[in-house]
């Protein structure tokens, strides 16, 4: 737990209390009315692989681990519960929890980099004439309504519920609702089953021709099979849903009558949070995934590159849409699995140390590991030593969606390190930025003048420097980059409540530096990313051969 200081600190006045449901687990923070987090904590809630591609995480979990996070908080910020005046959620989403009545799981949640709908949603999508598996005529029903597609990977809500309905029949019967867990926390938090436009935007059946419809699209049901009843009551986007239950404010700490505001999800808040309110102002998050946003006046829609738009929770806007896949995943990969791995290779000290015959063992994972990772691939310099590295740990999505697709080193040596290792999948990540912001100018139709880093990878100065080599632009650096999320969800509800407008505090937003690009370093990367396109298109069919 911590009690971090903000730029925008100051009095307490009235605050919210913020929860952000990722993939690792809740965070709760208490934010003040002028931006500042007074304290936050975390507690970790694990992904279950299962056979058949499948990841899912136990949604009651996660609100135990909610509730402690929310207590603790709390109690660190010293503020008085009456000095809470509602309470805002952020979380993951494409991520399906089919619950009861009384919104008790009836199974694991089916998370987002869960794949197995995968067979449900290509045959939606098939058709003649056929671009890249994507039949046309379909593809442009959804694009008109939704405007997005459902992804040929499955990793969609829209793939999840069909999974059950197909594969696990006797949950489909039993659902009341299926939700994603921003609605899955308010309806534990307010006893009422609701979600909004914004919120249901994975399930790829609701009406978005208009900001903050209420409408389900009847076409889009028909043709998916998905009955209405199994689908929660849309509230405008920005609604204030109802008070907390009595029993849950006493199980948080907050006083009776605390209200819950329509949540949001974390890409939305991170964008937020990151002062980027405006149109067409850039960011990408690095965070488990990593993703580029910006906001926008109008729907677009790029589906043969993967990008969209969805809703904003802002009024009248759109949020620019760019998933690009594993982010800072694949760093936890190369630490988890290759440096700091537990398995026949740990040396014999360790093993001796291990066991206590020794002397005191070392962490198997170390708390500074991201800190070493930094280290090592700022000794590598550009170019990684000439090693590319492919990102594509759980699949490709923008700007090229392929299932198959997997990670690669390429061009290894006798000479190679493992600081070049880690240098070249940092390069590599950004590479693949670099990639979608090139499809994204179709959409945005202007450039990016710079761009904000925000999520865990902000922290890591090498990547900062390598952003704005390879993007070609000055990057602003977030202060508190892992906090933005948490923000953003204490802006909103702030606005929502009618403390504090968003535009008054996105401008509290500061930036802890701005990296320019470094001419060398740009004309080098330039020609590697070349070299990078190539390698990614020559693999696709071997790895659509090895994983198809």
């Amino acid at each position: 737990m911590t009690a971090p200081s903000h730029p925008g600190g100051g009095g307490t006045g009235r605050c919210v209390l913020a929860i952000d449901l990722g993939s690792g687990g809740p965070k709760a923070g208490v934010v003040s009315e002028s931006g500042a987090i007074l304290a936050e904590a975390f507690r970790p809630v694990p992904l279950e692989m299962v056979p058949g591609g499948g990841v899912e995480q136990d949604p009651d979990r996660w609100w135990e681990a909610a509730a402690e996070a929310s207590r603790a908080a709390i109690a660190e910020s010293g503020v008085e519960a009456q000095s809470i005046a509602g309470v805002g959620c952020t979380s993951q989403w494409s991520v399906t929890v089919a619950v009861d009545d009384r919104c008790r799981p009836l199974m694991r949640a089916i998370h987002w980099l869960d794949g197995r709908g995968a067979p449900y949603t290509q045959a939606l999508v098939r058709g003649f004439p056929s671009i890249q598996g994507y039949g046309l005529r379909r593809t442009l029903k959804w694009l008109r309504l939704t405007g997005l597609a459902p992804t040929q990977s499955g990793v969609d809500a829209l793939g999840h519920i069909l999974f059950i309905r197909h594969e696990r029949p006797d949950i489909y019967r039993e659902a009341h609702k299926f939700l994603e867990p921003v609605d899955f926390l308010t309806f534990r938090l307010t006893g009422r089953c609701t979600a909004t436009q914004h919120s249901m935007v994975p399930a790829l059946l609701v009406d978005n021709r208009s900001w903050s419809s209420t409408d389900y699209a009847e076409p889009l049901l028909r043709l998916t099979g998905v009955a209405r009843e199994k689908l929660p009551d849309l509230l405008p986007n920005d609604a204030v849903v109802g008070p907390v239950d009595p029993g849950v404010a006493a199980e948080f700490g907050l006083a009776p009558g605390t209200r819950v505001v329509a949540g949001a999800n974390d890409t939305s808040c991170s964008a937020i949070g990151a002062g980027a309110v405006d149109h067409f102002a850039g960011v990408v998050y690095v965070g488990t995934s990593q993703v580029l946003t910006c906001h926008l006046p109008h729907k677009r829609t790029d589906p043969l590159h993967m990008i969209a738009t969805m809703p904003s929770p802002l009024p009248g806007k759109h949020l620019l849409l760019a998933e690009q896949g594993a982010g800072g995943k694949c760093l936890e990969f190369f630490l988890k699995r290759l440096v700091y791995a537990e398995d026949d290779f740990l040396l014999e000290e360790a093993e001796r140390a291990k066991q206590g015959t020794a002397f005191e063992p070392p962490g198997t994972f170390p708390g500074d590991a991201y800190q070493r990772f930094d280290r090592a691939a700022a000794r590598s310099g550009p170019g990684a030593g000439g090693v590319l590295f492919l990102p594509w740990l759980t699949g490709a999505l923008a700007p090229a969606e392929g299932s198959s697709a997997r990670g690669a080193f390429f061009n290894v040596s006798l000479d190679t390190g493992r600081h070049h290792l880690a240098r070249a999948i940092l390069e590599g990540l950004v590479f693949n930025t670099r990639w979608t912001l090139e499809a994204a100018a179709a959409i945005v139709k202007q450039p990016f003048g710079r761009i904000r880093l925000a999520g865990g990878g902000a922290r890591c100065r090498t990547w900062a420097q390598i952003h704005a080599d390879i993007l070609g632009v000055p990057i602003q650096v977030v202060a508190d980059p892992t906090g933005v999320t948490l923000r953003g969800a204490a802006f909103l509800a702030l606005d929502r409540l009618g403390i504090r407008a968003i535009d008054d505090s996105a401008a509290t937003v500061e930036y802890e530096r701005v990296v320019e690009p470094i001419p060398e370093h740009q004309r080098r990367y330039d020609r590697l990313y070349r070299h990078w396109r190539l390698l990614g298109k020559r693999t696709r069919p071997v790895f659509q051969a090895l994983n198809g």
